[in-house]
């Protein structure tokens, strides 16, 4: 029995791992036809000893869900860096940074994700030094390719203290892992909120046009929620060439955040993924901390929830790097994907994804396919947020404090 049994009860996350720990080589990870990276199976090389399942989710029959009592006494603060230097480099509060450099200094190897412009993808990456890390700043809002990081990890977990940062399905992968080899206290593992991972085919796709337009083969730097126009300001993809800010998006080039948070081109368990709604797999989860209380800032603050004791003394070993308020779970939910489902027409998902996966289609035909089916309050609230981008800062969050 390997990972394309058909007794799955979900759908494949994308998170690697099974290609990680066959001992074989039977199975290879790509993106399949949609745009996600998936498990193909060499049956020639593979010898049935169920390792890949025992680490996947979409067999896990058993998966430990956080009880509201222990999120009601959960350790959670918001969390600013102190320097504003960093504030300019980081999606937030820069939390990630800071818990990256200490890892380091703690003696761990840390994998961190980092853009790969040659690859046209993310990436989980091996480091070693604290600068090294700097490669992990700021958010990927597209899928990474996990595979050679962790199958790394799986060859060295034994003699080798691993810091893993990634979505909760590649930890909750990763410490499936470590538990049943019993190596999970020497690792730390820290996580996210999770909204979803959309089809690579999104990526690329607007990754060709853009250089197509600033008339570039390569980027330096690629921000997916860049500051440019303060925190909080979605569709925002900041581009740098040799310094200089080639191309950032607006309105009437945001098919890729269009796509993204219209929740129809995610990956097939991101509908009703169980393990972005639970703490019980990671040590540390990090976030942007949205709502009102924090409506007013322009720097970014982060959302911190601890669920572990290493995750507590972690955070202790750099807290006097940030200004931090103690705040609770039910707070940061509010603003995150906890504990939600998206309701998901799959007929529209798949012709959504057949238009992005045509090279001779355009993305925006992608994003008016979906307009066209969706709902009016879909669309007056893409109409109020193209009105959003040109208001002023002040305006535009008096308008947020007022819903």
């Amino acid at each position: 029995m390997n990972i394309t049994d058909k007794s799955a009860i979900r759908e494949c996350t994308s998170c690697q791992m099974c290609g990680a720990v066959c001992a074989h080589g039977a199975i290879e990870v790509r993106l399949n036809e949609d745009g996600f990276y998936r498990p193909y199976v060499d049956e020639s090389k593979c010898t049935d000893c169920g390792l890949c399942k025992r680490v996947c989710y979409k067999f896990d029959n058993e998966i430990k869900i956080t009880t509201q009592g222990a999120l009601d006494t959960m350790e959670t603060y918001a969390a600013q860096s102190l320097s504003d230097d960093l504030l300019t480099h980081v999606t937030s509060g820069g939390v990630a940074d800071a818990l990256a450099k200490e890892l380091i200094r703690q003696g761990y190897t840390c994998i961190g994700v980092n853009y790969n412009d040659e690859h046209h993808r993310a990436e989980h990456t091996i480091v070693t030094t604290e600068q090294e890390t700097d490669v992990f700043r700021g958010s990927k809002y597209i899928q990474s390719y996990s595979f050679d990081a962790f199958k790394m990890l799986v060859k060295t977990a034994r003699t080798t203290k691993y810091a893993v940062f990634g979505l909760p399905c590649h930890i909750y992968a990763v410490d499936r892992f470590l538990s049943f080899r019993k190596l999970r206290d020497n690792c730390i593992l820290v996580d996210l909120f999770c909204h979803g991972c959309p089809s690579m085919h999104i990526w690329n796709k607007y990754e060709k046009q853009i250089k197509e337009d600033v008339q570039q083969k390569k980027f330096d730097e690629v921000q997916f929620r860049s500051k440019v126009r303060d925190w909080g300001s979605f569709y925002v993809v900041e581009v740098v060439v040799e310094g200089v800010k080639a191309f950032v998006s607006k309105p009437s080039r945001d098919e890729f955040y269009s796509l993204f948070f219209c929740d129809h081109a995610l990956n097939d368990s991101c509908s009703d993924c169980l393990l972005r709604s639970t703490m019980e797999y990671t040590d540390i989860r990090l976030g942007d901390f949205w709502g009102k209380r924090y409506v007013n800032d322009r720097k970014g603050v982060s959302a911190v929830a601890i669920s572990s004791e290493k995750g507590s003394r972690l955070f202790i070993a750099v807290a006097n790097q940030f200004k931090t308020e103690r705040r609770t779970m039910a707070e940061v939910k509010l603003g995150q994907s906890y504990g939600k489902t998206y309701p998901t027409r799959w007929k529209l998902r798949k012709e959504i994804l057949l238009v992005i996966a045509d090279e001779t289609r355009p993305l925006s035909d992608a994003v008016d396919l979906f307009y066209k089916n969706a709902g009016l309050g879909m669309k007056v609230k893409r109409l109020l947020n193209t009105i959003n981008w040109y208001l002023p800062f002040d305006l535009k969050r008096l308008l947020k404090r007022l819903r």
